[in-house]
């Protein structure tokens, strides 16, 4: 993968590697949804009778099949933060993450991306501290950390590593995020009011399923 400005410019280049891939489990991906356009505001006033509704951006919402319902689809919400420097910390979109479970997404992901010239051992520690605050407070979140590399390829460090720099393709990613999701569900989606969320987000992004 070329050099890469900003996170807004990596989504793009993601979303170009996903829809390339091949995937059979990836039916559309959508990156950049604004929730604090008119239309989601007005629809959220209508139905929750309050004029503020949760103004957020997500990075990414692959849409997956739905391995437990026939005809239905899996979305997941994913906040992407890129490490490009060392602004950046380890806790880093934790927060965008959970607020998504508000929207009725099927999973909530934190995903950290780090540059190819970024040492290995500055990257675990990162990680070591992610996965400590997420598997220690028992958040439900699913947390990928990756390094990038020249030939489009992810190296992983979380939700495991390889002993070896060992690195793997887009459509490798696409089918362990979609497991790893299916393992760890929003647990508010069994509130009504979330149900009805997450019908609307689908009427956003045109699912007619």
């Amino acid at each position: 993968m070329e050099e890469i400005k900003d996170e807004r410019e990596l989504v793009r280049s993601l979303k170009g590697l996903f829809e390339k891939s091949g995937s059979s489990i990836l039916k559309k991906v959508y990156i950049n949804v604004n929730l604090a356009k008119r239309r989601f505001h007005e629809l959220w006033a209508e139905w929750w009778e309050s004029e503020v509704s949760p103004r957020l951006e997500i990075d990414m919402i692959p849409v997956f099949e739905d391995v437990r319902k026939l005809k239905e689809v899996f979305i997941p919400g994913v906040e992407v933060e890129f490490f490009k420097d060392k602004t950046k910390t380890f806790v880093d979109g934790l927060q965008q993450a959970l607020s998504f479970g508000l929207f009725g997404f099927d999973s909530l992901v934190l995903w950290h991306v780090f540059p190819e010239k970024m040492e290995g051992k500055s990257i675990e520690q990162h990680v070591r501290h992610a996965k400590e605050i997420i598997e220690g407070l028992n958040l439900p979140v699913v947390y990928f950390a990756t390094r990038l590399t020249e030939q489009d390829r992810f190296e992983f460090f979380a939700p495991w590593s390889f002993y070896s720099s060992m690195s793997m393709d887009a459509n490798y990613l696409l089918t362990n995020l979609r497991k790893c999701c299916d393992e760890k569900r929003n647990p508010l989606l069994y509130k009504e009011e979330v149900e009805k969320r997450k019908k609307m987000l689908k009427v956003l992004l045109k699912i007619p399923i």
